[in-house]
């Protein structure tokens, strides 16, 4: 673990040797100084640069490199080739704020509060997708969203909803939890796995939804990612393997609050990203920790 100086969230994998990390910087927090502190570690050397408020969600392309960071109430930062350029979804304002942010089949789709969904566009636009389903009564949202294409995209959030998008309409999915469901992963196995509160973890595609039985299991999860055959999911305190209907724990390292909450794959590594913790694997059994308590701004 870290001694506390940094805060970290998420991470966006590019290759196995270059991955960019969007932490909190702790004092600068004490002080209720919006900003995000973006960290390069290339080959395990460390670089960083920040931004003046709080990235809520990180993606990037390879070729050209570029790494966008996207804020709760709709700012994007697009980095490139040293350049670094503003754009603005501005539904998020007036709607309710972003929660994640995914490539599908070469381009960024977010989805955020009242069901909002954006697709941006190669000329850098932000085209809503999801105006006919808007809730305007009460709370409701999604969390996360994933697809196998442009044509069957999932979106997941609060009360356990699970939406189906097949490029040009939405439809609601039968969904056999009404828990909050925190993250979905379009699996290259053929499965979209799902997690949330209570320790859920549900298994399928379309219409067809199973809810994995994990036994006395009730941590909150997290984050669900894919390595090589298999899947693994997180809780706040750890990682584990989905293997049948059971949860075999990995060791990355640190264990309990903070060791672990995100997963992200990319060109064969693995990477969990806890509050406190940073570790990466490339066969899901050996995992190298990854020491950063630098706190410069």
């Amino acid at each position: 673990m870290n001694n506390g100086a940094v805060t970290f969230s998420e991470c966006t994998v590019i290759r196995k040797d270059l991955v960019f990390i969007t932490a909190q910087i702790t004092d600068l927090n004490n002080q209720d100084i919006g900003h995000t502190k973006v960290i390069r570690w290339k080959n395990g050397a460390f670089a960083h640069f920040m931004i003046d408020w709080t990235a809520t969600a990180i993606t990037a392309f390879a070729s050209p490199l570029t790494l966008f960071c996207m804020g709760l109430d709709g700012d994007i930062h697009v980095f490139q080739g040293g350049a670094k350029t503003h754009e603005s979804i501005t539904g998020p304002r007036v709607t309710g704020p972003l929660r994640d942010m995914r490539v599908i089949a070469g381009s960024n789709y977010v989805a955020g509060m009242q069901r909002q969904v954006y697709r941006r566009s190669s000329s850098g636009d932000w085209l809503p997708l999801s105006a006919p389903i808007l809730n305007s009564g009460g709370i409701k949202g999604f969390n996360s969203i994933d697809g196998y294409s442009a044509n069957e995209i999932y979106a997941v959030g609060l009360d356990g909803e699970i939406w189906l998008f097949n490029g040009a309409q939405w439809r609601p999915i039968d969904s056999p939890t009404s828990v909050a469901l925190q993250r979905v992963h379009c699996a290259p196995n053929g499965k979209t796995y799902i997690v949330g509160q209570a320790g859920v973890v549900l298994a399928g595609r379309e219409d067809r939804w199973e809810v994995i039985d994990l036994g006395d299991f009730s941590d909150d999860l997290w984050g669900v990612e894919s390595l090589n055959d298999d899947v693994f999911v997180s809780s706040s305190k750890a990682v584990f393997k989905l293997a049948d209907e059971r949860l075999e724990q990995a060791a990355i390292g640190s264990d309990g609050i903070g060791s672990a909450s995100f997963l992200s794959a990319g060109d064969g590594v693995l990477w969990s990203v806890g509050n406190r913790h940073l570790a990466f694997t490339s066969d899901g059994k050996n995992w190298t920790p990854v020491d950063y308590n630098d706190p410069a701004y």
